[in-house]
C-alpha cells in the first residue's frame, strides 16, 4: 500500500486557499511484516483519526456569506477561528496520546504536532490580518481581501506528506496502520491487474 497524497492536501490547503493535489500511482504493496500488538493497532488507529478529523472538518467549516464586505469579512473570520479550533483540536489530542507502543511512532506523532502547529499558527495570523480589514472602504476592502488570500496560500507550501511518509519507512507502524481502520483514509489501494 502507498500513502496517499490527496488525503492530506487538506491539511495544507487551508480555508480559502485554492490548490489542489493530485496522487501518483501506487506501486505493489511490499511483504508484511511482524504482526503489530493490538495496543500498537489501537494507538496508531487513535492517530490516524486525530489527522483525518482535521481533514473531515475542513469540509463542514461555516459557510462564506458574500452579500456584503461586512458579512463576508464577519464569515471569513469565522470559518478562519473554526479551522484553527481544529488545528488546536487536534494538536491536543496528538499531546493526549501518551508514549507509542511501536519504536518510531513517536516521532511521526510529534512531526504531525509541529505540522499542525504550523497549520495553526498560520490560520492565526490569517485570521489577525482578517480582523483589520476594512470592511466600508470597497479598494482598502479589496487589497485587504487579497492580502489575507496570499496569506493564506501560504499553507500550500505546509507538506505533512513527509509525515505520513514516516509510516511508510517504519515496517511496523505502517502494518499497524494497515490494519487500523482509522488509518485506510491514508491509503491508496492498489490497482486489481486483470488475471493474464
Amino acid at each position: 500500500m502507498k500513502i496517499r497524497s490527496t488525503s492530506i492536501a487538506v491539511l495544507a490547503a487551508v480555508p480559502l486557499a485554492l490548490a489542489g493535489c493530485a496522487a501518483g500511482p501506487a506501486p505493489a504493496p511490499p511483504p508484511k511484516a511482524a504482526a503489530p500488538s493490538p495496543e500498537g493497532v489501537a494507538w496508531v488507529g487513535r492517530m490516524c483519526g486525530l489527522v483525518g478529523g482535521f481533514s473531515a472538518s475542513q469540509k463542514q467549516l461555516p459557510p462564506v456569506d458574500k452579500t456584503n464586505t461586512a458579512t463576508l469579512k464577519k464569515t471569513v473570520i469565522e470559518r478562519i477561528d473554526s479551522a484553527v479550533g481544529s488545528a488546536d483540536g487536534t494538536i491536543q489530542g496528538l499531546k493526549g496520546l501518551g508514549p507509542s507502543p511501536i519504536a518510531g511512532a513517536d516521532q511521526v506523532n510529534e512531526g504531525f504536532q509541529q505540522g499542525f502547529t504550523q497549520v495553526r499558527d498560520l490560520l492565526q495570523g490569517a485570521g489577525d490580518k482578517a480582523k483589520q480589514i476594512d470592511p466600508t472602504n470597497e479598494q482598502r476592502f479589496q487589497e485587504g481581501m487579497t492580502g489575507l488570500q496570499q496569506e493564506l496560500q501560504k499553507g500550500q507550501q505546509l507538506n505533512l506528506q513527509d509525515k505520513l511518509e514516516q509510516l511508510d519507512h517504519n515496517e511496523e507502524l505502517k502494518t499497524a496502520a494497515e490494519q487500523a481502520p482509522d488509518c485506510k483514509q491514508f491509503f491508496a489501494q492498489p490497482q486489481q491487474q486483470p488475471p493474464g
